[in-house]
């Protein structure tokens, strides 16, 4: 009997000491590459890159000890989806949790041309502003743009039947791009900031909405020109929601202004009357495109609309709207505005 209890004794001792080497070699493996190597090493996450290419990169740079158990540690670290193209400043005395804290962070080296892209702009503008930093040419911009396919290999959210164009999904923030760039990298680490910010909750409400990405997009394109504060998003997006029920065109301004290669400083009566299918005032439903690219707090917005019944609104001179469910109502709150604006300016002839 005591032969028995020695034999179990001497297994359970041996499990325990291989799973404590199996730790040991698990813990050194992902830990480190060198403590005591402090050197700058600069790596480059190509736009797309998938996990696996990046555990490559990271071993070639002698950052990681294992390829696979990076990846296994960035599958339960759950941010597989959050790792980040651009240029990363790392060095050996990083484990791998660092690292993939920092890809997922986004605190790329900035050694690049800076581009800030402000929320709301549309893609010529977007176009004017790289041009301008000589990144690229406006030709090649323009057709990629209008090709969605090009990218269809590393953004699969494109391959819905109606997304015609890019608008819409170079998601506005700041940049910065290696002058060697190609057009398509450029709009590459754009599109690949939108499907970073586009998170599983958003793609589930937007289910729950019965919503196409365009469609959520080229709404939220609209509430975005259309809101100068953030707390009036979701309150705007439910306007146009209301509208869309009962088969009112959406009567936006934005979308006039799209038409125009720059923006007018007033819509006039006649500017409505253009035939173009970016006239909200002539045409029921969304426009053909998104009209410009939103940030997060317009698709926020409009996939979490105010609850409201609310059909018209008018802005007021404090940056906000005036909302309301009649007309009537509507035209009072169109009178005090314009009353406002000409006792401003008045005041401002004055001076």
């Amino acid at each position: 009997m005591d032969l028995n209890k020695n034999k179990w004794k001497i297994v359970v001792l041996s499990f325990v000491i291989l799973v404590a080497l199996i730790g040991i070699f698990i813990f050194t493996q992902i830990g480190p590459y060198n403590k005591n190597n402090k050197k700058d090493i600069i790596i480059d996450i190509s736009s797309g890159s998938t996990v696996s290419k990046i555990s490559e990169i990271l071993y070639e740079n002698e950052l990681i000890k294992n390829k696979a158990l990076f990846k296994i540690v960035v599958k339960f670290s759950d941010k597989a989806q959050q790792l980040k193209a651009g240029k990363y400043l790392l060095n050996q005395t990083y484990s791998n949790n660092d690292i993939i804290n920092l890809l997922a962070s986004g605190k790329i080296y900035q050694d690049g041309i800076k581009i800030t892209i402000p929320e709301g702009s549309t893609s010529n503008e977007i176009i004017d502003i790289l041009v301008s930093k000589k990144l690229g040419s406006r030709e090649n911009y323009e057709k990629l743009i209008q090709n969605p396919k090009e990218f269809y290999n590393d953004f699969s959210y494109l391959k819905e039947d109606d997304i015609t164009s890019l608008e819409g999904f170079l998601y506005p923030e700041t940049y910065y791009f290696s002058e060697k760039l190609s057009e398509k990298d450029v709009l590459s680490n754009m599109l690949l900031a939108f499907n970073r910010i586009y998170s599983d909750k958003f793609k589930e409400k937007q289910k729950e909405l019965k919503m196409t990405l365009q469609q959520v997009v080229n709404l939220a394109s609209i509430v975005e020109k259309e809101a100068v504060v953030d707390v009036d998003r979701p309150t705007i997006a439910s306007v146009f929601y209301n509208r869309l029920k009962i088969d009112m065109p959406l009567q936006s301004d934005a979308t006039i202004q799209y038409i125009f290669p720059e923006r007018k400083k007033i819509v006039t009566y006649n500017d409505l009357k253009i035939d173009s299918p970016y006239n909200s005032y002539k045409n029921k439903g969304l426009p053909p495109t998104p009209i410009s690219n939103p940030g997060i707090k317009s698709i926020e917005g409009t996939l979490y609309p105010d609850d409201t019944e609310y059909i018209y609104f008018v802005a007021t001179m404090e940056g906000k709207n005036n909302y309301s469910v009649d007309y009537e109502q509507h035209l009072k709150f169109v009178k005090e505005y314009k009353d406002e604006r000409a006792k401003l300016n008045q005041n401002k002839e004055e001076k």
